[in-house]
């Protein structure tokens, strides 16, 4: 089975998943790898395990790993993916340094993903099921079900269900906005389309991330 379908796989199963079996600490999540390797902190993690405000998430070649909210939100990280797990005003946080990432938003509070200058969310605080790619300065949001919010230095606005955001973040210096703890949004040049014009994309920017590195750290 190849990693798309593996994630549809584990997403499946997450949005089935009860809210009591999410991490009990309510700054935590619970990490699960359901296949291959993910590192915390440089340290290769156990199969389950809790990850707190400021780990540093990443993914080995050819690995799957899932991680579960209090409220049953989750994440799902494919291979040579790298993500920073924060917690700001009682919400979760998750940056994207680099390769890709599944959020399915279940409740009101919803995490909020930092990728590049950009922020993104479930819109309206609703259900939602999307996809955030990141390379280099190339951004894809890929809404699969409800609508995911996107915001920038320059603008913002909503990604409908069955539409895809493809984004490039303007080179330094232009339009910036500091939010918070260190994080800026950067301005963004970005066009709305299907997600079957937009799988060219995807697949592109997730195959230049693969071929960037085979080590997690």
């Amino acid at each position: 089975m190849n990693w798309k379908g593996m994630m549809v796989v584990v997403l499946s199963a997450l949005l089935y998943l009860p809210v009591a079996s999410a991490a009990t600490n309510p700054a935590a999540a619970q990490l699960t790898t359901s296949k291959g390797t993910a590192v915390i902190n440089g340290v290769t993690a156990p199969e389950v395990t809790s990850v707190f405000a400021g780990d540093r998430i990443a993914t080995a070649k050819q690995s799957l790993t899932s991680l579960t909210f209090p409220g049953g939100d989750a994440i799902v990280l494919p291979e040579l993916s790298k993500a920073v797990l924060g917690v700001e005003d009682g919400h979760f946080i998750i940056t994207l340094e680099e390769g890709s990432l599944s959020v399915l938003n279940k409740n009101s509070t919803p995490i909020e993903v930092r990728a590049g200058g950009a922020r993104i969310e479930a819109a309206n605080g609703k259900s939602a099921l999307y996809e955030v790619t990141l390379h280099g300065n190339a951004l894809l949001v890929v809404a699969r079900s409800g609508a995911a919010h996107v915001e920038a230095a320059n603008r913002s606005g909503d990604v409908p269900t069955g539409m895809a955001l493809k984004a490039t973040f303007a080179p330094a210096p232009q339009t910036t906005q500091s939010v918070s703890n260190g994080f800026t949004m950067t301005a963004v040049d970005w066009s709305i389309l299907g997600i079957a014009a937009a799988t060219g994309l995807g697949v592109g920017v997730y195959e230049a991330t693969k071929g960037s590195s085979s080590s997690p750290s």
